[in-house]
């Protein structure tokens, strides 16, 4: 796999491979969004599996823009700096680099979780959640972009190797970004030049906190997967105008919460979010065996496929002079390989892959071509609601098929 292993540099940032680690929920934080133990036991399997680049699961940047999943990561105070900088060193002593992906919930958590109100762009009611979220005012949005701001400083003082934004998957940026959760009429919402608005404050505020010279990278979707959400065609005019800010690097994902699961895809567990998800929990007993027995076909989850992002990642690559990385249903090396020797992507994300085997990238590095052993059951993402992250099913499926 002479491309997938090859060195490449982002800046300062000089990469042994062109795989990532994407950013991941792992719950090992405490409630002060601290790192724990089982974060470094975890960071350091990774980093002996062979990441070229682990993205640290999302930081809130805010305490209210904590996620309703338990033992998020925070970034929201200069006392964590000690804990991360400790945490970095001790990827780096394993041969890999870190970034740190910093982000706000913003309606896609709880009242119980973000100790007050959710807040986001437009009163949208997430229908997964259940929340009605508050209109964001001008103090409100100020005040958020310089919390981004003072976290990537904070990042970059505990020695992460860059920083990622993350502007993905239904959380706050996000929800600046696409059209169905942004319904402002002012200088923020409308037009894709508004909608950006919020990008672009938050990427010069950072680079005020961090310089030009430190690696700032962002993750957008290539489209939302609802009705009216954001599409591809907005969503390559969003990665033109972010690289010519000066980002140095998008990753491209999909989906929102709402979006029957599309940023996952595969099995929906719906009996493990009905018995751990508080929402849930609390809903009456007719409510729970209804979708007990009929959830699946309810909500119809998004069936995985390989590399179901590429041709969204490709749309944006063709489009844009920095590096993009792809993520989702990257299972098969030698697809990846042929991805980066196509040049249809310059780096290769995983999340569930590296939830089943952390040393995915080292058996691939040393001549194995078998499929990930993750079978896409998704028990991973549903016990994150109380449990720290793990894999809860290790067999190879026939739904592991290599394009």
């Amino acid at each position: 796999m002479p491309k997938l292993f090859e060195e490449t540099r982002i800046k300062s940032l000089l990469l042994k491979n062109r795989i990532v680690r994407s950013a991941t929920h792992e719950g090992m934080s405490d409630e002060a969004g601290f790192p724990g133990k089982e974060l470094f036991a975890l960071y350091e399997r990774l980093a002996r599996g062979g990441a070229g680049l682990i993205i640290t699961g999302y930081a809130f940047v805010s305490r209210e823009g904590n996620s309703n999943f338990k033992g998020m990561q925070g970034i929201d105070r200069d006392e964590h700096i000690p804990a991360y900088r400790a945490l970095v060193d001790h990827v780096h002593s394993h041969g890999a680099k870190i970034a740190m992906q910093i982000a706000h919930c913003g309606r896609q958590t709880t009242r119980k979780a973000a100790g007050t109100q959710p807040i986001a762009p437009s009163p949208v009611k997430d229908k997964v959640l259940f929340v009605t979220p508050m209109q964001m005012n001008e103090d409100d949005i100020e005040r958020i972009i310089e919390a981004f701001a003072q976290a990537a400083r904070r990042a970059r003082e505990s020695g992460f190797d860059a920083v990622q934004i993350h502007g993905a998957h239904g959380y706050l940026v996000n929800q600046f970004l696409s059209p169905y959760t942004n319904r402002r009429k002012d200088r923020w919402g409308g037009p894709v030049e508004n909608r950006m608005r919020i990008v672009s404050e938050i990427y010069s505020r950072c680079r005020k906190q961090i310089g030009h010279d430190f690696p700032l990278m962002i993750k957008i979707n290539g489209h939302d997967n609802m009705k009216k959400g954001l599409k591809i065609d907005e969503a390559v005019i969003m990665a033109q105008v972010i690289a010519a800010m000066g980002f140095d690097g998008i990753e491209v994902s999909c989906g929102i919460f709402e979006d029957n699961q599309s940023t996952i895809r595969g099995d929906l567990p719906v009996e493990a979010i009905l018995d751990e998800w508080d929402m849930y929990k609390r809903k009456n007993p007719v409510y729970r065996t209804f979708m007990r027995y009929l959830g699946r076909k309810i909500v119809k989850p998004a069936p995985f496929s390989q590399a179901y992002n590429l041709e969204t990642a490709m749309a944006i690559k063709k489009a844009v002079d920095i590096p993009v990385s792809v993520v989702g249903g990257m299972t098969d090396p030698s697809s990846m390989e042929r991805i980066i020797a196509g040049r249809a992507a310059d780096y290769i994300s995983m999340s569930r892959a590296l939830i089943a085997d952390p040393e995915f990238p080292e058996k691939i590095r040393t001549g194995s071509k078998a499929l990930s052993k993750c079978i896409h059951c998704n028990l991973c993402t549903a016990y994150l609601a109380t449990k720290p992250l793990r894999c809860y099913r290790g067999k190879r499926s026939p739904a592991n098929q290599a394009v």
